[in-house]
């Protein structure tokens, strides 16, 4: 079932650095578009500078990261650092497989990537409607009024 929750929302998914991943993004990416949002879907093995520019140039209005292997904490100082760089303020979330061991503390992953500058941090096998939902209550937060309420005749 189409929805119009997140109508006239532009946003950038994709695998971060060397990640060859691509169910989470594709899964994340139908349930955005169900939502109504244009989806800029980036694909996998997605270079900083590349969501840097798709941020720009679609002027995005959010940034989803996925990593599965891991190596999300290498490549994501450098997104958040163009991104600033090139004064876009997408809301950025970043999710999957964040750490390399598994025996690092969720807290201290979610932690390190809310430092960087990560507006929601997403365990593994966090459902996409969880991030649908999450992204108009942060979209609604910013002052983005177009977005009908939840439970309106339109969402």
């Amino acid at each position: 079932m189409v929805t119009s929750v997140l109508r006239g929302v532009r946003v950038v998914v994709g695998s971060i650095g060397d990640d060859i991943h691509v169910v989470g993004i594709t899964l994340l990416g139908h349930a955005l578009r169900n939502a109504g949002a244009e989806v800029i879907q980036m694909g996998i093995q997605t270079s900083p500078e590349e969501f840097v520019a798709a941020a720009v140039t679609e002027d995005a209005d959010a940034v989803f990261v996925s990593s599965s292997n891991g190596h999300a904490g290498i490549f994501c100082p450098e997104l958040v650092a163009g991104l600033r760089q090139a004064q876009a303020d997408p809301i950025l979330y970043v999710g999957g497989n964040l750490s390399v061991s598994a025996a690092t503390p969720w807290h201290e992953v979610r932690q390190r990537f809310e430092e960087m500058g990560f507006d929601r941090v997403y365990p593994p096998r966090t459902l996409p409607d969880q991030a649908v939902q999450d992204l108009a209550a942060d979209l609604r937060a910013r002052g983005n009024a177009g977005l009908p309420e939840p439970g309106s005749q339109d969402a």
